[in-house]
């Protein structure tokens, strides 16, 4: 069978237990093509695809997830396995250490068939935070050769009657649940800036309303993101930015004022809204690093 294995690495550890997967499965009489993730999106023709991705703080590197994502649709129609690499320490021979949250959401989403931690790697002289101050008490090649040999051959092996996975449906993603979470943020916002206007000068409301504002997105981030498939951070802050504008058009400006003059403020529109966006942003950020329940293990490689 031909196979396509591709990483996504910062510092080159996970590069190279990809490649040691390569050769075993040469060496188990497979065609293989190892790629790093941006020259794997391009490619075609395979009939089985191998990703991995180095954790940084539970979450695979971003050219692993980009990988996934773009080549989703391709991924569900043949076999799929992913690994991860990252603890620094000897955890991940002697424990089955599962996906993380986002890496198993990932699997869901193209009905991979299997995945596997391995150890990680980190250079004594690693530069950049938090690389480097970890280095001084964790450095160390946390890899197993002959573990990563002996799950490539058992790949090897079960690729001839390997099927794809099932996709697991993720209500998370859904369009409408972001809209509507956006839409609760936005009513409980102007729900408190209209009790606000009604017992102090506009001022002080406006001052008011803009430390409430990151407080209350907070709490709808936090229910969205909890959900398995939520959208990443960024795209979600986005939405959620985008939501709100359209209804202070059409509601506030359109209905209320009949003008665009809550666009000519800064504290009554802009300022709100970067904050719609940072809290939104933020909380995501944090709940994509956290782990799941007796789930807890991240590092670099």
């Amino acid at each position: 069978m031909r196979v396509l294995v591709t990483w996504g690495s910062k510092r080159g550890g996970t590069e190279g237990i990809a490649r040691i997967v390569g050769e075993t499965l040469r060496d188990e009489g497979h065609a293989v093509d190892v790629l790093p993730s941006r020259a794997a999106a391009r490619a075609s023709g395979h009939e089985a695809v191998i990703v991995g991705g180095a954790l940084y703080a539970n979450r695979w590197h971003p050219a692993a997830r980009r990988f996934v994502k773009r080549r989703e649709k391709d991924l569900r129609r043949v076999p799929t396995w992913f690994f991860s690499s990252g603890p620094l320490d000897s955890s991940a021979e002697r424990l089955e250490i599962p996906p993380t949250r986002q890496v198993a959401t990932l699997m869901e989403r193209v009905g991979a068939v299997g995945h596997v931690t391995f150890g990680g790697r980190l250079e004594p002289d690693a530069r950049g935070f938090p690389a480097s101050g970890m280095a001084r008490t964790r450095a160390g090649d946390f890899r197993s050769p002959d573990r990563i040999r002996a799950w490539a051959i058992g790949v090897a092996r079960a690729l001839p009657s390997a099927r794809p996975g099932t996709v697991v449906t993720q209500p998370g993603r859904s369009i409408a649940r972001l809209v509507l979470h956006a839409v609760a943020g936005w009513a409980a916002c102007g729900i408190v800036m209209a009790a606000l206007l009604a017992v102090t000068s506009e001022r002080m409301a406006l001052a008011l309303h803009a430390a409430v504002v990151p407080i209350l997105f907070v709490v709808v981030a936090r229910h969205y993101f909890a959900a398995r498939g939520a959208r990443d951070p960024v795209p979600t802050a986005l939405g959620f930015v985008a939501t709100v504008i359209v209804l202070d058009l059409v509601v506030v400006s359109g209905l209320f004022l009949r003008s665009l003059v809550l666009f000519e403020s800064v504290a009554g529109a802009w300022l709100p809204l970067a904050l719609v966006f940072l809290a939104t942003w933020a909380t995501g950020e944090i709940a994509s690093m956290m782990p799941e329940p007796a789930r807890a293990h991240a590092a670099g490689s």
